[in-house]
């Protein structure tokens, strides 16, 4: 989690640093990229504002202060000596390929918020290496069209003669999880969101190989320069952790929604009517 998230996800922290930004006195690096997020997102910024002094910050505060604290990081990896050369190639990849500026930042901001919350890695640690491996693979997503797509799943089935027809399944399946609103880094979630899909088109007997045909499909694609090798690692342990116990990767997530959820539904409850 780069530096700036850890510091500012603490809402009195993150208050304290916008309204210096307000009194206009001096900031340091990080409170100046927060504020300058701030100042391109007020809504963010008065629910931050307004969740001061609360005991309980709300889901929607929380989301907002998320996203300020995203979008200052991604302006401070755009500055720095070694990440920043790859936001701006990656940028000017995306532009190049037809993409929006606000969409191509898009990207750059998800690969950052990725590297804080996508893992279950220790989130004290900026795991800058494997943020510049994402960023690179930008370069080689920009230029991924639906006709590479279809070439890419044929060429994949060809090469399993036996299975030909589970592996057009498979690597369809990841694709349309994956890309269905344009080429991205493959996550965990599009990994949990295949499998889930294959539970209900393939039988269960075949489960289990599907699940190696897709591992062989993430690894037909790191050899196209989709995903890098940092990535691929994170993506075969989380899939063969699924595979051996049967358990959704995003089902601890899930219990953690579920229970926060029951967490508001009470404090509404004790909440005096007006």
């Amino acid at each position: 989690m780069h530096p700036l998230i850890a510091r500012f996800l603490d809402l009195p922290a993150a208050v304290t640093a916008l309204e210096k930004a307000d009194q206009a006195v001096s900031l340091t690096t990080e409170e100046a990229a927060l504020a300058e997020a701030a100042t391109a997102h007020p809504k963010s910024k008065a629910a931050v504002l307004k969740a001061k002094g609360k005991a309980q910050v709300s889901p929607e505060s929380q989301q907002h202060l998320i996203l300020l604290t995203i979008e200052a990081a991604t302006a401070l990896v755009a500055r720095d000596p070694t990440l920043g050369p790859k936001v701006a190639a990656a940028l000017e990849a995306l532009k190049s390929e037809g993409a929006e500026e606000d969409e191509a930042h898009q990207l750059v901001a998800q690969a950052v918020l990725e590297e804080a919350f996508g893992y279950a890695e220790d989130p004290t640690r900026f795991d800058a290496e494997f943020l510049a491996e994402t960023l690179d693979g930008l370069i080689p997503l920009s230029k991924v069209t639906s006709e590479l797509c279809e070439e890419w799943i044929e060429k994949f089935s060809k090469q399993g003669a036996a299975n030909r027809e589970l592996r057009f399944r498979v690597a369809e399946t990841l694709l349309d999880a994956a890309w269905s609103e344009g080429p991205q880094p493959i996550s965990p979630e599009h990994i949990d969101d295949t499998l889930e899909s294959l539970a209900t088109t393939v039988a269960s007997s075949e489960f289990v190989k599907a699940g190696e045909a897709l591992q062989t499909f993430l690894e037909f694609l790191a050899a196209q320069k989709i995903i890098g090798k940092q990535r691929l690692e994170r993506l075969n342990h989380l899939l063969r952790a699924a595979l051996a116990s049967g358990v959704d990767l995003d089902a601890d997530l899930e219990e953690e929604e579920e229970e926060e959820g029951a967490d508001d539904e009470t404090a509404t409850e004790e909440e005096p009517t007006p």
